[in-house]
């Protein structure tokens, strides 16, 4: 029996490489999870920074096309920049408004008779600055987002009659 016990391979180190095949597949696993979570939170911040420019890019648009039948200008209210789409509709006159206030870029359409609050407009999304601008019948927005990042937008004004 004696014989028997020195011929077999002590069992120490089989454990030994066990215990270290299965570390190196923990410390592996850990390792791309790790990884996986960093890919995944860049891809979202980055996701989420063209979701912002798309938003953006679609108001100023949207709101150069739609309302281009009225006067586009830029006033200061309440020592705000703002962007003024002015029509009329059946006798009223409403402005169109869009504006950085509170941290974030807003939207607003309100008849004339109602005095401009800076609260006032719905909240898009998140922003620092806007600065509008119209050289004859384009017009060139530069807003300032929270991470620092700039986002232009060009609209051609085609039924002309912008003033600054």
């Amino acid at each position: 029996m004696s014989a028997q016990k020195k011929k077999q391979p002590p069992m120490r180190i089989q454990n030994v490489f066990i215990f270290l095949l299965l570390a190196i597949f923990a410390i592996s696993a850990i390792f791309l999870t790790a990884l996986s979570a960093q890919v995944y939170r860049d891809t979202v911040d980055v996701s989420g920074r063209n979701n912002t420019a798309r938003i953006v890019s679609a108001v100023v648009r949207g709101a150069a096309q739609s309302e281009d039948t009225g006067i586009a200008s830029i006033r200061e209210e309440a020592g705000i920049p703002v962007l003024v789409f002015t029509n009329d509709y059946d006798g009223e006159i409403y402005y169109h408004r869009i504006y950085c206030a509170e941290g974030y870029l807003r939207e607003s359409l309100a008849s004339e008779d109602r005095e401009f609050e800076a609260d006032m407009g719905e909240p898009l999304v998140e922003a620092v600055s806007f600065e509008p601008a119209i050289d004859g019948n384009m017009l060139t927005v530069r807003i300032t987002l929270p991470d620092g990042g700039e986002e232009q937008v060009y609209a051609y004004l085609r039924a002309g009659g912008a003033a600054e």
